[in-house]
């Protein structure tokens, strides 16, 4: 059987849309998998799911508000002091792993920050050095914080591990999102 001009236009057509369906299919399914995940919403710490250690004057952070928008991590941190009053640290993180500053109570804390995702860019590490000056006292502490969101559906884990002059500890957060 013969094609004619028309039938073999109309093939090469069909197989030609056939093609870039599936190019763009391939495309789209690569891009989801490997698409940085996105930490962004409203969290509140579990306390019952965490494993927070005794002991120390830890602040322990309540809520999270996170705004993720292309290379800025925008965290809103609110918790209580150890003396109970509420209040809110927000900190600028950029994610392509160049340094970021922030600085809290009025100048007093000064952390300095870096992010590295993993090889599947589903987790996040954000490690810092804090420096704590008070009356001319400097303290350094180190933080690393690994953030995934892939543990458990509708929650962010956070292992958190620093190290003061004092010793070193480790947490795991867990909060749920909003």
């Amino acid at each position: 059987m013969k094609m004619n001009l028309k039938n073999k236009m109309l093939s090469a057509r069909y197989y030609g849309t056939f093609f870039s369906m599936v190019l763009l299919l391939i495309f789209i399914l690569t891009s989801a998998r490997f698409a940085k995940t996105n930490f962004a919403g409203e969290w509140t710490l579990n306390k019952e799911k965490s494993k927070i250690t005794e002991g120390g004057q830890r602040i322990l952070f309540n809520r999270l508000m996170v705004n993720q928008n292309g290379n800025d991590l925008t965290i809103a941190r609110t918790g209580q002091s150890p003396d109970g009053q509420e209040f809110t640290m927000e900190e600028k993180i950029l994610l392509d792993g160049k340094d970021s500053e922030n600085t809290f109570f009025d100048g007093m804390v000064k952390k300095k920050s870096k992010t590295k995702w993993s090889a599947d860019e589903k987790i996040l590490t954000i490690t810092s050095a804090i420096v704590f000056n008070r009356d001319g006292n400097e303290v350094t502490m180190n933080a690393t914080e690994t953030w995934d969101i892939n543990q458990s559906p509708g929650a962010l884990t956070i292992n958190y591990a620093t190290t003061t002059p004092n010793g070193e500890s480790k947490d795991v957060y867990v909060y749920t999102k909003k």
